[in-house]
């Protein structure tokens, strides 16, 4: 039998200030990771200078998917 980990992710979502302060990114060095598709936002639809946010959730999936682990939603 497999054993079960739960995962939780506080902070589906992150303002990019908040995601360089606590990862010590630059922020240009984020930027230039989202413009090349690198670090995924959430999508801001019409709204162009609407706040950037890093999408936590899918870079936790990336992360473990990474790990050859069996993801279950």
């Amino acid at each position: 039998m497999r054993p079960n980990i739960t995962i939780v992710i506080p902070e589906p979502y992150l303002p990019l200030d908040e995601y360089c302060r606590r990862t010590g990114t630059n922020k240009e060095t984020a930027k230039n990771l989202i413009e090349y598709g690198k670090l995924p936002i959430k999508a801001k639809g019409k709204q162009k200078k609407a706040l950037v946010e890093v999408n936590m959730a899918a870079l936790t999936i990336q992360a473990l998917s990474e790990c050859n682990v069996s993801l279950q939603a």
